[in-house]
């Protein structure tokens, strides 16, 4: 008697002879036991683009990243940590354009509540060059639509209804209870950042954070018990707001912050 295996592979090259199912969807492998059929679907027209960004996401090409919006209400903290799962932070914004392009992806998202968190502030100054806590320098000045808010460790939201001007930003708090969705940003192919790191909590931010910065001095014999170097993927940033605006100092207490993915600010 003939296997129902055997049966069911006769079967399909019958079909296969008659151009009645095409190749891409059966695959047969068989060997001296038995008979061992697998079925795949193989599809060769996957776009590059694709690939570079994960299912759901939405990349730009103006600084090779994709961005994506994860609707849950959370605080800052538990947004950035849900980003950082997928090998991002939440969203850094360096010009007007990459402005328009995050509140489009943000509005296609059709929330509930229309506000989301963007990355935090870890530099600002008056003269509207800032550095987010990714590493990414900007200088979006229009983004307030106001006056410069002051201080460091800045969490901003977007804004995405008419109260507003659409895709406008503002300071909140950011241990706010009610939370907000969060917009994430990655770089293409970019591996998932190791959050384990032992926390070094500043100016009240909680321990939630996916990148923990900690002290850094320039000039260790004046930095008392602080004395720490930075990796080599990081750069002691001091605490003077105005280092891009005028020399910085050569010795003090610092910050360990990342090395932006884009060319400094002068």
């Amino acid at each position: 008697m003939v296997s129902p295996e055997i049966i069911l592979v006769n079967y399909y090259f019958l079909l296969l002879i008659f151009d009645l199912v095409p190749l891409r969807y059966v695959s047969t492998k068989i060997t001296t036991a038995n008979v061992d059929i697998r079925y795949h679907n193989v599809d060769h027209s996957s776009n590059k683009h694709e690939t570079e960004c994960p299912r759901g996401w939405t990349r730009y090409e103006r600084t090779k990243s994709c961005f994506h919006v994860i609707e849950r209400r959370m605080r800052w903290s538990e947004a950035e940590r849900a980003c950082a799962n997928f090998g991002g932070h939440l969203a850094s914004i360096t010009d007007e354009y990459e402005n328009m392009f995050a509140f489009n992806v943000a509005k296609d998202a059709n929330l509930s509540t229309p506000t989301l968190w963007l990355g935090r502030l870890v530099k600002l100054t008056r003269t509207g060059a800032y550095e987010w806590n990714d590493g990414a320098v900007g200088r979006h000045t229009d983004g307030f639509r106001g006056e410069l808010p002051s201080g460091t460790d800045l969490c901003l939201t977007m804004w995405l209804d008419f109260d507003r001007p659409e895709g406008s930003w503002n300071e909140w708090d950011c241990n706010y209870a009610s939370g907000y969705s969060a917009l994430c940003k990655r770089s293409l192919k970019r591996t998932p950042i190791n959050t384990t790191a032992k926390p070094n909590i500043r100016s009240g931010i909680d321990s939630g954070l996916s990148y923990y910065s900690r002290r850094c001095c320039l000039i260790s014999s004046l930095c008392h018990n602080t004395s720490q170097s930075c990796t080599s993927e990081e750069r002691c940033i001091p605490d003077d707001l105005d280092c891009w605006a005028r020399t910085c100092p050569s010795g003090g207490i610092g910050w360990c912050l990342p090395l932006p993915k884009i060319q400094s600010l002068p």
